[in-house]
């Protein structure tokens, strides 16, 4: 049962490396799916239903599935990259800068494919999925940077590096600078804001207070998911920003 699950996570991988190259054309589609098998002649002498089977068979949710697999690469390769660095800062706000800088230059020969992505994890019915990816990076961005925590701020951080990656993401897609340089200066910024972040402690009834007015706040800015959030910030970043 292990092997078939690793196998068949090797071939999740494999299938959504290939695709990539097509998904600034054809989205997040089983058409660059079945185009990105082509290219790697992934059981050519099976026809076009037969591969799809494969595919539905690997993939049970779909495009949302492609996703979830594409930032679980850009996560490992994240890690690797923060590894082989021979100096890594010493602070935990630098070397969270660092490896967030990493994952975006990873990711920069697939921006047309990230900026496709938010689309599909904007629509509310992926957004425990998309949650769940946002969650899984931040939680690896923090262990990467020594964080051991267990107690209340662990949760805390966590929802305090979304904002700050999230926010980040979503400028970084219309940063067209050279090596990124605002986007470095705009992450700068928002760490410079919760220049605390190693040691953010929430109490339980400011969480309680919040979650009172969310319902409230949430229906009168027409918020109805977690990534309508994010369109909001990209809203504010556009006007403020472009």
């Amino acid at each position: 049962m292990e092997k078939d699950q690793s196998e068949n996570k090797e071939l999740k991988i494999k299938l959504v490396k290939a695709m990539t190259t097509h998904v600034p054309f054809d989205g997040w589609t089983w058409s660059a799916l079945e185009q990105g098998a082509i290219d790697i002649r992934f059981k050519p002498k099976l026809t076009a239903p037969d591969r799809m089977k494969i595919y539905s068979d690997l993939f049970i949710n779909g495009p949302i599935d492609f996703i979830e697999t594409f930032s679980e690469i850009i996560d490992d390769e994240m890690e690797k990259n923060y590894e082989l660095l021979v100096s890594k800062p010493e602070r935990i706000p630098q070397k969270i800068k660092t490896i967030i800088l990493i994952r975006l230059n990873i990711s920069q020969k697939f921006k047309e494919a990230v900026r496709s992505s938010l689309a599909l994890t904007a629509i509310p019915k992926n957004s425990k999925k998309s949650i769940k990816m946002l969650y899984r990076t931040c939680h690896k961005i923090w262990r990467m940077a020594g964080d051991q925590s267990t107690d209340f701020s662990f949760y805390t951080k966590r929802a305090s590096l979304a904002a700050v990656y999230s926010s980040t993401l979503l400028f970084w897609l219309n940063d067209t600078s050279s090596e990124q340089n605002k986007t470095a200066e705009f992450l700068d910024r928002r760490l410079y804001d919760i220049s605390q972040i190693s040691n953010l402690k929430k109490t339980f009834s400011v969480i309680k207070k919040l979650s009172k007015n969310f319902n409230n706040s949430k229906k009168a800015l027409g918020i109805k998911s977690f990534f309508d959030i994010l369109k909001k910030i990209n809203q504010i970043k556009k006007s403020s920003f472009s």
